[in-house]
């Protein structure tokens, strides 16, 4: 049988290579290359869900010192390796340029070709590539016969055409062209993934905002900015809510569990800088964020997403005690936001040499592990009256001074709050891959409901007909149809030579099994 994939059209990937540009589109050009790409974006997906990707990661902490901190050596070399960032990682972009470019050049290299094939399609054919079609039947037949044949097609929708005694029948041939939408579609669709690499369009961010606090947006190019004024957290109460009691056994095997939070907002716009470099800000809208439940401006929206169980602190009050006599000089507030390095108690004065806003000690040193003021500690240094100088680090649970210090540092109050985690997003490429996706379902179905379908019947001899057909796909359901049709008009019926042909292998195996 013949090949008629292509319709024996000319590929220029199968030409023998003359120069690097050839070789190139070969490679392009290869089935088995389009498929070791989607194999290895596959793999490089599969892996990419192993642990979180980077706007995942629950904690306000560098993307490096997460992975390696709370997954070890296999996180060192998942964030080494980009995957922490999968989808604007450099190496799975390349992945889907190399995929898009194959499938351009696969398009190219098959399309051209194909649609001259089709397009000067001879209605006579020659005996070879009738009987190199799948469906060949040879027997009697008039030309009143063809002719009425003729016309049993057209009822089926047939385009029918003539030459002589010569006749071709042809039915869904745009079903060809379903590969090629597809592949438009999916070039359409990777062209806008890769268009999310830059930020014009495509952001996504996580700001962590304090109650009372503003924040610039990155998303915006800090031209806009967000107001934590209220953070709202509820959690399910089987005891006191009638509603949440038909969870109660659940609640109780998983302990608290938020019932919703959300956080009340507002947007500022930023109009010029002051003096002082501060930004000067103009309110333009109000509104608050909940899961699922976006605060949206201009194309932006603002998700929340989560929130800090361990609440923040704005600031800590201290006080100087005299231990012999019993002296107390202060209070004094250190506003962690913005702390001074210098507190005048009048007899007393307070250095604040250093700030821990997540104290914890390391490699025999104190150190923080997060900008975030989960657990402050202080290294303060008390000038006295008498000219001498001592030190204290302070902090919860935590009061290190020399034995032989006359001055002591005490709690004397605090301030804390909440802090939410809002996911700040703008993606442009969503009508582009919406299209893509389109498109490729539409290539999908072509492919899949409408089978291209031809006939050629031609006289062959005085009194003898030859009949041959062909379909890219599902041919017992073209035999169905036809056959039928021969029958009625009394023309030769055609076989499957593939049936033919196997019955004929399976044939000479049993002979080979019973010598």
């Amino acid at each position: 049988m013949l090949d008629m994939k292509y319709d024996g059209a000319d590929l220029r990937s199968k030409r023998r290579p003359r120069s690097w540009i050839d070789r190139v589109w070969s490679f392009f050009a290869s089935v088995k290359v389009g498929l070791w790409l989607i194999g290895l974006i596959i793999v490089g997906s599969a892996v990419g869900t192993i642990f979180p990707q980077e706007m995942y990661i629950p904690q306000q902490l560098p993307a490096s010192q997460y992975y390696t901190d709370e997954y070890g050596t296999p996180g060192t070399i998942y964030y080494t390796l980009g995957f922490h960032n999968l989808y604007t990682s450099w190496w799975y972009i390349t992945l889907i340029v190399m995929l898009t470019l194959s499938l351009i050049v696969v398009s190219i290299d098959r399309f051209f070709p194909l649609y001259k094939a089709l397009k000067n399609q001879p209605v006579r054919r020659t005996d070879r590539f009738m009987r190199g079609q799948r469906l060949i039947g040879e027997g009697k037949g008039s030309d009143e016969q063809i002719d009425a044949f003729g016309d049993a097609l057209k009822a089926k929708r047939y385009q029918v055409k003539r030459d002589g005694d010569a006749l071709l029948a042809e039915k869904y041939r745009f079903g060809r062209w379903g590969p090629y939408v597809n592949h438009i579609g999916l070039v359409i669709f990777f062209i806008g993934a890769m268009l999310r690499v830059f930020p014009a369009f495509h952001t996504d961010t996580l700001e962590w905002v304090r109650e009372g606090d503003t924040v610039p947006l990155e998303a915006t190019d800090d031209k806009y900015y967000l107001r934590n004024d209220q953070f709202i957290l509820e959690m399910y109460d089987p005891e006191n809510n009638a509603e949440d009691a038909k969870f109660a056994e659940a609640i109780e095997k998983a302990g608290a569990v938020p019932k919703n939070y959300e956080t009340e907002l507002t947007l500022f716009k930023k109009t010029g800088t002051n003096e002082d470099g501060s930004p000067q800000l103009e309110e333009v809208d109000t509104g608050s964020t909940k899961v699922n439940h976006p605060f949206k401006f201009e194309k932006y929206e603002v998700y929340q997403e989560q929130y800090s169980s361990r609440p923040e602190f704005l600031s800590m009050s201290f006080n100087v005690a005299d231990k012999e006599t019993g002296d107390v000089y202060g209070p004094f507030t250190v506003d962690l936001t913005n702390p001074e390095t210098t507190y005048d108690l009048g007899d007393v004065t307070v250095k604040l040499n250093d700030l821990y806003p997540d104290f914890e000690v390391k490699d025999g040193q104190p150190n923080t592990k997060s900008p975030r003021a989960l657990n402050p500690a202080f290294f303060m240094a008390i000038d006295t009256p008498d000219g001498t100088t001592e030190s204290n680090l302070i902090g919860i649970r935590l009061n290190v001074a020399d034995e032989e210090n006359r001055y002591a540092v005490q709690f004397a109050g605090t301030e804390m709050a909440s802090t939410s985690g809002l996911r700040v997003k703008s993606d442009s490429t969503y009508p582009v891959l919406i299209v893509g996706g389109i498109i490729f379902m539409v290539g999908i179905v072509m492919g899949m409901y409408w089978p291209h379908r031809r006939i050629w019947i031609r006289r062959h001899g005085e009194t003898d007909v030859l009949v041959a057909g062909f379909t890219n796909k599902n041919p017992s359901s073209l035999n169905r149809e036809i056959t039928p049709l021969l029958e009625k008009h009394g023309l030769p019926i055609w076989e499957d030579q593939a049936r033919f042909e196997k019955k004929t292998d399976d044939n000479s195996t049993n002979e080979r099994g019973e010598s």
